[in-house]
């Protein structure tokens, strides 16, 4: 996943907001590639922010921003700062994880991809205006449907003003590990 951040060159990413923070695995990754970075996160789950602080804290990270949001909702105030990088690891159907899940498969009801698709919208929608111009959006799912990947950069392309500088579905079950997509953006000045 390290390949998929922007290179950091002259220390240009300074401001880094991972806005599905979940357990932070994410923003530790970019606090140990990115170096020297002001690290925000947020997770509509504050049970979930608990567990990243413990993180946090044995990764040695102890200078950062947390709060809960609920990024769904427009009228959810998000970060009054704005940010070089955001990292959305957007919620989703987690269809790149049934290879260890199988059951999940079983139980999957097709029209939870709409769904999800339109949740993955509604929290770009009200985070990407926190992105300063020439900034890097990195967007993530473990899910292998298009509605949740390729449907979503399409969306931000058409709609935001952000050119797709890489793109790629990473095949896990190869691997004996989980699928993941990821895209990195950029947006245009």
């Amino acid at each position: 996943m390290a390949e998929f951040f922007p290179l950091n060159i002259d220390g240009n990413i300074k401001t880094v907001w991972d806005c599905c923070a979940a357990s932070g695995g994410k923003s530790i990754l970019a606090n140990d590639v990115l170096i020297n970075i002001q690290l925000t996160v947020s997770d509509v789950r504050e049970n979930i922010l608990f567990n990243l602080k413990k993180r946090f804290a044995a990764a040695g990270i102890n200078n950062y921003k947390s709060f809960i949001a609920d990024l769904t909702n427009p009228k959810q105030p998000v970060s009054a700062e704005s940010f070089d990088l955001i990292i959305a690891d957007v919620p989703c159907s987690g269809s790149g994880t049934w290879s260890r899940t199988p059951e999940q498969l079983y139980y999957f009801e097709p029209a939870k991809i709409d769904e999800y698709a339109k949740l993955q919208k509604a929290i770009l929608k009200n985070v990407i205006n926190a992105l300063k111009p020439g900034g890097y959006f990195l967007y993530i799912t473990c899910s292998v449907f298009k509605k949740e990947n390729e449907h979503a950069i399409d969306f931000l392309q058409e709609n935001f003003n952000l050119k797709t500088l890489k793109m790629e579905l990473l095949k896990g079950y190869e691997l004996k590990a989980d699928s993941m997509f990821a895209a990195l953006l950029q947006k245009q000045l």
